[in-house]
């Protein structure tokens, strides 16, 4: 390869990111745009899919222009899990994409697990099923939106529709094949799984599928005009964000483990052979080379900074605008304040309205703040937060079935230093954070480089591009406090579980606006 330079594209579940790299893993231009998601019901989620593909066209344009076109290589892509992203014959969006944390196929789901069906799914898969599966969507398009299959021909991953604007071609990789749910073991779909979640004849729509560093096509001359571009220039077929971010930490080879801090929050360790402990919890996905990333998964990551900041911050809110100062510093000020264990909160952070499916599966699960009491503050509140979230990873990693004694975080959480030294507190493990921030677009171009030649191996690749620029060790006297709290913290998950069904079924009953609350008040 002569042109110096690897793009990756990360097209996240709001924003998608455009980030050049050169070999030692240097970003060189980058460039987001926000992409809104669409929520036509509570606890849906879903994405225009023409205008997710201008947002990426305009960020592949601005860092084009800003390295030139003959400077870029090869292209990798990276995109959300699972879903439902289908087009017609002639390349079209038939509807708008439902998105990896759409909750409408929760009903599925509980009675999945009520018959049996969901045990059986992850006997095959080693994935958890939850609402925003591609399979227990397609149960529920069947009975609610069945003109929708009919008119797909080809039905996408996220990625996968991105990749297709770009060179034409219709593929999946392994690792979203992983996530469909299929067969972990052959890494292929599973005619088993559609025939059990009775959408067997819809499985010929889902694309043939190609190895994540398998170059998948090429830019068209039409992708060229609106990117800027090359036509020509190799793109492989790319990786679900778990892998890609994984890929990006440098973490690879078995033993190795990788959390990804972002929207959702995955806790993930690569094993040599498909792994299914903890059993019914978790998901997994192929690696390049044959390896699994077996992730325990609290849905809600950086989600809970985000609800924090909206309902619980409008002092730092406020003091940001007028001093120009980040946000999350002023806050992480006000955290440090409160001393660890948060003066007795405990908060479960499952704030995503699919639910949890880690270390146990609960569709139902929602967060809630345990302990408060006359005396406590908001700042205690936002402390529990940050604990909760910390004590989230601690209780993946303890139920993963393996030792783990060290974790490269990655995602927009790695790059608080008072919350990697947090995790390495509560966790007890040492915590790793590389260099450069756009880890999972890192991922990507790493594929693009492997795929192409541009490195001559996976692991050449990571030894070149992924460095280690943070190491946190755990404090041995806030172990015992944190000890405490992880027990409440069990207990309180442990004992939810019917509270949570109960708390569903009477949202059914309960007025959705108010207008109609004072109706049937009157």
């Amino acid at each position: 390869m002569t042109a110096p330079y690897l793009l990756g594209i990360d097209s996240g579940t709001s924003v998608v990111k455009s980030v050049v790299f050169d070999a030692s893993g240097s970003e060189i231009a980058v460039a987001r745009r926000e992409t809104p998601l669409i929520s036509p019901q509570t606890g849906w989620s879903e994405a225009d899919m023409s205008a997710m593909w201008e947002a990426t066209a305009q960020t592949i344009a601005e860092v084009v222009q800003s390295v030139g076109a003959q400077s870029i290589a090869a292209i990798g892509i990276a995109g959300t899990a699972a879903g439902f992203w289908p087009i017609d014959a002639v390349g079209r969006p038939v509807r708008r994409a439902i998105l990896w944390n759409d909750g409408r196929a929760a009903d599925i789901i509980s009675e999945w697990q009520s018959n049996g069906i969901y045990r059986r799914i992850f006997a095959v898969s080693g994935n958890a099923p939850f609402p925003g599966y591609t399979l227990s969507l397609l149960n529920w398009l069947s009975d609610n939106e069945p003109d929708v299959l009919e008119r797909t021909r080809w039905l996408l991953f996220h990625k996968d529709w991105l990749r297709y604007k770009l060179t034409g071609q219709i593929h999946a990789d392994q690792s979203d094949v992983s996530y469909c749910p299929g067969d972990i073991r052959s890494g292929t779909y599973s005619a088993e799984l559609f025939d059990l979640c009775e959408v067997s004849r819809w499985q010929a729509k889902l694309p043939p599928i190609l190895r994540s560093d398998a170059v998948a096509g090429e830019i068209t001359a039409e992708a060229a005009a609106q990117t800027g571009l090359h036509a020509g220039t190799p793109v492989v077929a790319g990786a679900v964000d778990v892998v890609a971010s994984a890929l990006g930490g440098g973490v690879y080879q078995p033993g190795q483990a990788c959390s990804i801090l972002g929207t959702s929050f995955l806790n993930s360790l690569v094993v040599a052979e498909p792994s299914f402990q903890p059993p019914e919890s978790g998901v997994q996905a192929v690696l390049p080379g044959g390896t699994r990333l077996r992730s325990l998964v609290n849905t809600s990551g950086t989600l809970n900074l985000d609800w924090l900041v909206d309902n619980l911050a409008l002092e730092e809110r406020t003091a940001a605008q007028s001093s120009g100062r980040n946000v999350f510093d002023l806050i992480e000020e006000t955290v440090r304040q409160v001393p660890p264990g948060a003066r007795g909160i405990v908060y479960l952070p499952y704030l995503n309205s699919a639910g949890i499916i880690s270390p146990f599966a609960e569709p139902t699960a929602r967060a809630q703040f345990f302990g408060i009491s006359i005396e406590h503050t908001r700042a205690d509140l936002m402390r529990a937060i940050y604990e909760g979230t910390a004590l989230a990873m601690r209780d993946c990693y303890d139920a993963i079935g393996q030792p783990v004694e060290e974790v490269t975080l990655v995602g927009g959480g790695a790059r608080s230093a008072f919350w990697s030294q947090m995790f390495a507190d509560v966790t007890g493990r040492r915590i790793l954070v590389t260099t450069g921030s756009e880890i999972g677009a890192r991922g990507a171009a790493i594929l693009a480089g492997v795929g192409t030649g541009y490195y001559p191996s996976l692991g050449e690749a990571v030894r070149q591009a992924v460095h280690i620029a943070q190491r946190y060790q755990p404090q041995p006297e806030y172990a015992k406090a944190y000890g405490a709290v992880y027990e409440i913290y069990r207990q309180l998950y442990l004992s939810a579980r019917d509270i949570w069904r109960l708390r569903r079924r009477v949202l059914t009953e309960l007025p959705t606006s108010a207008n109609e609350g004072a109706q049937h008040a009157g």
